[in-house]
């Protein structure tokens, strides 16, 4: 058998059934992982980077996402460190939040088109980017 008639080893690709209804595959779909406590640490301590470190204004994209606040919240339940973490992320964080106040304030001023946001809305998306953290 040639290399182009092998299937696919690639791991990370998608199942391509066609039988598989939508509701299996779709956003919504859960899937069980197994991770080790240093796979854990590591996509922790990514996800907090990207969003209380990394200076880039496209970050906020991923920052706010509530798919990543999600996958950010499960891996803060299931990790050895949960108590510690659970104390740690329900005080404010006066750095955090300063850090991602400027780098959403700088995003608003460089947008092409700037929107007109309330205060409610600039609120809601301080509060999701700043997950886990609470806001002052």
């Amino acid at each position: 058998m040639s290399k182009q008639d092998e299937p696919s080893r690639n791991k990370h690709e998608p199942n391509k059934n066609p039988a598989q209804s939508s509701e299996e595959s779709g956003e919504n779909a859960t899937r069980p992982i197994h991770l080790t406590q240093g796979e854990i640490n590591a996509l922790q301590k990514a996800l907090l980077y990207l969003k209380f470190e990394c200076e880039e204004n496209d970050s906020l994209l991923y920052a706010g996402s509530p798919l990543l606040n999600s996958v950010l919240e499960k891996v803060l339940k299931v990790s050895a460190f949960r108590e510690f973490a659970k104390d740690f992320h329900s005080r404010p964080n006066a750095y955090a939040e300063t850090f991602m106040r400027n780098k959403l304030e700088r995003s608003y001023a460089e947008e092409f088109a700037p929107r007109e946001r309330t205060e409610e809305q600039k609120a809601e998306i301080l509060r999701c980017c700043m997950f886990p953290y609470p806001v002052k």
